[in-house]
């Protein structure tokens, strides 16, 4: 079940994905899947969804606000999502 997710992740951060388009699928299937998770896999796959909300293509590393971030901090919470997930998964 996580790994539809962190395939998501992996293909955003290794360049697969831009960022607009992790943003828009991201909250598109975190919202229509009807997965059962415990409370940590949600408040993992909860904070990349608050994260890629918060994304704003036009919002420049050093310009973030407690509501905007951008690409470059997007990367950054969705690359610590999937190493916890990776871990809950014992994966490497």
């Amino acid at each position: 079940m996580l790994a539809k997710y962190r395939d998501i992740m992996e293909k955003f951060i290794e360049g697969k994905l831009s960022a607009d388009d992790f943003q828009t699928l991201y909250l598109k299937i975190f919202v229509e899947w009807d997965d059962r998770l415990n409370v940590e896999e949600f408040e993992i796959l909860n904070g990349v969804f608050i994260a890629a909300d918060c994304y704003w293509h036009e919002c420049f590393s050093g310009q973030e606000t407690a509501y905007v971030i951008s690409e470059e901090q997007l990367r950054k919470e969705v690359n610590e999502a999937l190493e916890k997930l990776n871990v809950l998964m014992d994966l490497p």
